[in-house]
């Protein structure tokens, strides 16, 4: 067997084939390595089941693979997404079970490959695929569970049942899982495993509705899962998991501008206050109100609290982690935002969230090429993750290779669909190359932009871009106006590396008082 650096020389010589065995942890080794074997002919190949038994892999292992949705109607593809997210949070709260993130296993929605290689890419020991058939209000749901080292059925059933019994069903499908996994785990057939947080059907729908808008992460879309959430705590006002969601929507759209920050931020608050009123899934509300104290408040030492706090109540949540890894950006320790950003890896290995934090942290390290690396694996998983794009675009410019970079937004401004996009990216290129006359009439791009889209707040590009052209105190003027404003990307003042220059001038100090970086 062989690592992976190894792996990275000889993976293009023409005489040499390579079997992978995904990313497996050492002894002693932080960090997870992919492992692969040489697999010319004539030489023995070790099966999956060896390489987990010589590393220590976790045999009580699963990955929930997103169900299939089989209703005539294709918009009900919420609703088997969300029962699969659903069945992948019962098996979590078992500690001795392995279960893979769910930012992981839908990047292989709709997949065509082999289970036997799905096993190796994310290391678990099964996998649980499935069906879901809806019509009225009956349901018909199918599930079987896949040994990954031959591909053989270790257990299938199907549940009928009415939409009624969604709730049960899913209950009964994560025990029968978790008691043909491992003689070893003690299930009480009497607990229930799965706790939905509402006994309303018609708030669970509209949940799953809002669930499958903000996994898509993009404003639009979020803007649609603040909808559905609202319209499910209408229907049930104790809905635990319909407040994070509408917490974390809101925090979301303020952190990128899409909100006025002093409209976002406290309706994150206040929904992430009620779910913690309610006696579950408190994770993801400390996690919204550690965003809410980092971006709105600035009250740092609370946000890292609240981080610290969602990581011991969920363990394997990956978002949790990357809040922590903004925070040691935010505070300017680089060495611990790339060790949190990793840990999201190492939980979501193939999460394009996680990915991106971790490739942005990279960047900041000016570690370019890795950066590059990882980008182009979110590209792989997701050809339409345009984050990843403008992440290539914003690498490329820290490498001077601007020509790339520029060719990188275009391609973005095509995926966003925004006839105002591109003012901003443009103009810092156009000031970059020292085209002072582009630069700002690209400025101009961006108060039409605003123009015509009420609520945004754009004060940091307009600072950026001033500050490259030389022009301090417009620079100063948008900042300050960012921080009243309450953007809490300005946060991310220590990293913006077209800002540096900036630090000699008495003002920056002053800014890093207003938000709190310095006493």
């Amino acid at each position: 067997m062989i690592s992976g650096k190894v792996f990275e020389e000889i993976k293009n010589h023409p005489n040499i084939t390579v079997e992978t065995y995904g990313e497996h942890e050492l002894k002693n080794v932080y960090k997870p390595m992919p492992i692969f074997a040489l697999a010319n002919k004539g030489i023995e190949i070790p099966d999956q089941a060896y390489v987990q038994e010589l590393t220590g892999s976790n045999k009580n292992s699963v990955a929930v693979l997103p169900f299939a949705n089989f209703s005539i109607n294709k918009e009900n593809e919420y609703f088997s997404d969300g029962i699969t997210e659903e069945i992948i949070n019962a098996l979590v709260s078992l500690d001795t079970l392995q279960v893979t993130s769910r930012t992981s296993v839908f990047a292989y929605k709709n997949t065509t490959k082999d289970i036997r290689q799905i096993g190796k890419e994310l290391n678990v020991k099964t996998i649980l695929e499935g069906s879901v058939r809806q019509a009225g209000d009956k349901i018909r749901v199918t599930a079987q569970l896949i040994n990954t080292d031959d591909g053989f059925h270790i257990w299938s059933e199907n549940f009928d049942g009415h939409l009624e019994d969604i709730f049960q069903v899913q209950d009964e499908i994560a025990k029968k899982i978790t008691l043909k996994l491992a003689q070893n785990l003690e299930v009480n057939t009497h607990t229930k495993l799965y706790n939905s947080s509402t006994s309303s059907i018609s708030a669970y729908d509209n949940y799953l509705q809002g669930l499958y808008y903000w996994n898509k992460k993009n404003p639009e879309a979020v803007k649609k899962a603040i909808t559905f959430y609202e319209r499910a705590i209408s229907k049930s006002d104790t809905y635990t998991k319909a407040y994070s969601g509408l917490a974390n929507c809101y925090s979301f759209l303020g952190s990128i501008g899409h909100m006025d920050g002093k409209i976002a931020f406290p309706r994150a608050q206040h929904y992430a206050l009620k779910a913690l009123d309610g006696i579950d899934f408190k994770g993801e509300a400390h996690l919204a109100l550690g965003v809410v104290d980092l971006l709105y408040h600035w009250n740092i030492e609370r946000a890292e609290s609240n981080f610290r706090k969602a990581i011991t109540l969920e363990p394997n949540n990956e978002e949790s982690r990357c809040g922590l890894s903004l925070y040691y950006r935010i505070m300017g320790d680089f060495e611990r935002m790339i060790l949190h950003s990793g840990v999201a890896v190492k939980i979501a290995p193939i999460s394009p969230s996680a990915l991106q934090i971790h490739a942005e942290s990279l960047s900041i390290l000016q570690k370019y090429d890795e950066a590059i690396s990882l980008y182009n694996k979110i590209l792989e998983l997701d050809p339409l993750y345009r984050s990843a794009v403008e992440g290539l675009a914003l690498v490329h410019i820290g490498k001077k290779n601007y020509k790339v970079a520029e060719s990188y937004f275009h391609k973005y401004f095509k995926m966003v669909g925004n006839d105002f996009k591109g003012g901003t990216h443009l103009g810092l290129l156009a000031a970059l190359q020292n085209d002072r006359e582009k630069a700002l009439q690209n400025i101009e791009f961006i108060k039409e932009r605003e123009r015509k889209n009420e609520g945004i707040n754009l004060s940091l590009d307009y600072a950026v871009i001033y500050a490259i052209l030389g022009e301090n105190d417009l620079a100063f003027e948008y900042l300050f106006k960012a921080v009243e404003d309450k953007l809490g990307a300005v946060l991310l003042l220590k990293t913006f590396r077209p800002l540096s220059h900036l630090k000699e001038d008495p003002r920056y100090d002053l800014l890093l008082k207003k938000i709190g970086l310095i006493e």
